[in-house]
């Protein structure tokens, strides 16, 4: 042991080592300085598998998409459009007429279902000052349905404003806007119409947040539904089957059915309750499509106020939507 300690230490130290090293490899076929590169190639391969998974784990924890979670379903359901039934719709067997023009109807064919999008087909109006309260009013008509937009609009704005109307001795003026309104007036297909709104006699809660923050042309869904109701929402929204068949206690004076549709939705949206008619001239607030014979329909809150001559206080026409 002696005599291998003073070898070591001795000028043949090298010559030892390098014996030793021989020995090492000679079994693999592998010299000395093969052994050395192939050492850097496994510390280097080390040394970046680290830098890899430390990289990945950055990515993948901090800037990479959150991996997709595992559920009990293998495959993502689609929401199922709600099922609507519908009351059986007469074919309109009519020609067109001047009261159908002016309501903004230039079909009498009316399809069961449309796009379930919106527009708006008013223009932009400022209020006069007579009133003690403004009402801002966007008309929108779904698409796919063939209305003229203008006087759509001007027939719903001349309707609110009617003396006779929610407005009578200047409690409010309803004032056309493309903006976001207080209320909105929405025609649209039947299935549109009853998935949209399907509990329409429901009136706003008291102090209930109607659409006033809404974007410009939003497009009514049927989920939002389920957690207000429409007059809660400002919203109100005719049947084009209604809009151009009319109501059977009307007969054939449509225009005051129109005229009913649009303030008895409005009237739900300012707070108003349904109520009954037994006999005589039914209020507004009474369910007029399907009226007791005892009852005269009336589709005014104010029928007694009297009507002048002047011009609707906002101009409903201003300059309309392209369409």
């Amino acid at each position: 042991m002696s005599s291998r300690v003073r070898v070591l230490r001795s000028g043949n130290y090298r010559r030892g080592v390098t014996d030793d090293k021989k020995r090492l490899f000679a079994g693999r076929g592998i010299t000395p300085k093969g052994g050395l590169v192939v050492a850097g190639i496994v510390v280097g391969a080390f040394a970046l598998g680290i830098g890899v998974g430390w990289g990945t784990s950055l990515v993948g924890g901090e800037l990479a998409a959150p991996a997709p979670s595992v559920t009990a379903s293998p495959t993502a359901s689609e929401t199922a459009t709600p099922e609507v039934s519908l009351d059986p719709m007469e074919p309109i067997d009519r020609e067109l007429d001047e009261a159908d023009a002016a309501a903004g109807l230039v079909s009498l064919e009316v399809p069961t279902q449309a796009d379930g999008t919106f527009h708006t087909v008013n223009g932009d109006a400022q209020p006069t000052g007579d009133a003690k309260s403004v009402k801002w009013v966007r008309v929108e008509t779904e698409d796919g349905l063939t209305l003229d937009g203008d006087a759509l609009a001007t027939f719903v704005i001349d309707t609110l404003n009617d003396p006779r109307g929610w407005g009578a001795k200047g409690l409010y003026e309803f004032v056309p806007t493309t903006g976001a309104p207080d209320v909105r007036i929405v025609v649209a297909s039947p299935t549109t119409a009853a998935v949209r709104c399907p509990t329409p006699h429901v009136a706003a809660r008291i102090g209930a947040v109607t659409d006033a923050t809404a974007s410009a042309s939003p497009s009514p869904t049927p989920e939002a539904s389920a957690a207000t109701s429409c007059a809660d929402e400002g919203l109100v929204v005719v049947s084009l089957y209604d809009w151009a068949a009319g109501l059977d206690g009307y007969g054939d004076d449509r225009t005051g059915a129109r005229e009913y549709l649009v303030n008895h939705g409005l009237g739900h949206v300012l707070g108003e309750e349904d109520v009954t008619c037994t006999s005589g001239r039914a209020p507004v607030m009474a369910d007029q499509a399907d009226l007791d014979d005892a009852c005269d329909p009336n589709p005014w809150p104010s029928p007694d106020e009297p009507v002048g001559t002047d011009e609707p206080s906002a101009d409903a026409s201003a300059t309309a939507k392209d369409e």
